[in-house]
């Protein structure tokens, strides 16, 4: 089931084949959902919010004791968005507007009574993303490494980024308290 509020996004889910709910989260009653246990998922939203807290309230009133929520969003302390600043593409006001990170997502969600589950960086672009704006990299070692290494070590070095939460791309797992 697509919770999809823009009807022509709706209409081309429904041509796919998909249940869909025509609403807004703000706008759904549990009654609209399927009976039963549910993972909810929003990808590339939450940066997006003009009210965070209000979306995150209404999504806490549809769960269930035993759904789980998995978002992905921006996170803004990752490796290309730390360097790059005001010159990062992802910095782009009045678009993304709420920069989370591995340890403030945690804070902002339990003031709102949910448990984190698990938060991760697993993002695979951030030296891609510097290698790209190499003219705006202020940092000499990191501009040595993108200049320098073979893809394969900067394989390696965008792994040690994700597995330590320094990635730029966060996903969070939560569920109501």
């Amino acid at each position: 089931t697509i919770i999809e509020p823009a009807n022509h996004l709706a209409d081309i889910c429904r041509k796919k084949g998909l249940n869909v709910i025509n609403k807004f989260l703000e706008n759904i009653n549990i009654s609209d959902l399927p009976k039963g246990q549910k993972t909810f998922v929003s990808f590339e939203l939450i940066e997006h919010l003009h009210d965070p807290k209000l979306f995150f309230s209404k999504m806490k009133k549809i769960m269930g004791p035993k759904d789980i929520f998995i978002f992905t969003t921006l996170s803004g302390v990752g490796l290309d968005i730390a360097e790059l600043g005001k010159k990062s593409n992802s910095i782009m006001p009045p678009y993304h507007i709420n920069f989370y990170n591995p340890f403030s997502i945690k804070i902002f969600l339990n003031k709102l009574s949910y448990k984190v589950i698990q938060v991760t960086t697993p993002g695979k672009l951030d030296l891609d993303i510097l290698k790209n704006n190499s003219i705006n990299i202020n940092n000499f070692f990191l501009k040595y490494i993108l200049s320098t290494f073979v893809n394969k070590d900067l394989d390696k070095i965008q792994k040690f980024y994700s597995t330590n939460n320094l990635s730029s791309h966060m996903m969070v797992v939560c569920k109501k308290l």
